[in-house]
């Protein structure tokens, strides 16, 4: 995604990078990235906001989807099933990938 396809989102850009830094959920999702599958797993998940779409677009079984989501959840250290958690999520990698350029 291009920061002109951000919209509303490109707002994220106009924070401080160390303010960005610094936040507990753009910190976990760069833990992720110690595991791409994860990160590809919380990606696809976000984009979709359902666990079985996730599950097509990444040609996986649901369950083992889901059970990746579990193991993201605990290092996120929320609840993502939530749509606040789904937000929070998607927020964070946003500002995440515009931290990484």
């Amino acid at each position: 995604m291009s920061h002109a396809d951000l919209g509303a989102l490109a707002l994220l850009a106009e924070v401080p990078s160390d303010a960005v830094r610094g936040n507990a959920d753009v910190t976990a999702v760069a833990r992720l990235t110690d595991a791409p599958e994860d990160l590809r797993t919380l990606e696809a998940y976000c984009a979709t906001g359902s666990l079985r779409r996730a599950a097509d677009l990444l040609h996986l079984h649901h369950s083992s989807v889901a059970r990746r989501l579990e193991l993201i959840g605990k290092i996120l250290g929320f609840e993502r099933t939530e749509p606040a958690g789904l937000l929070r999520a998607g927020l964070a990698l946003t500002a995440w990938r515009l931290l990484d350029g």
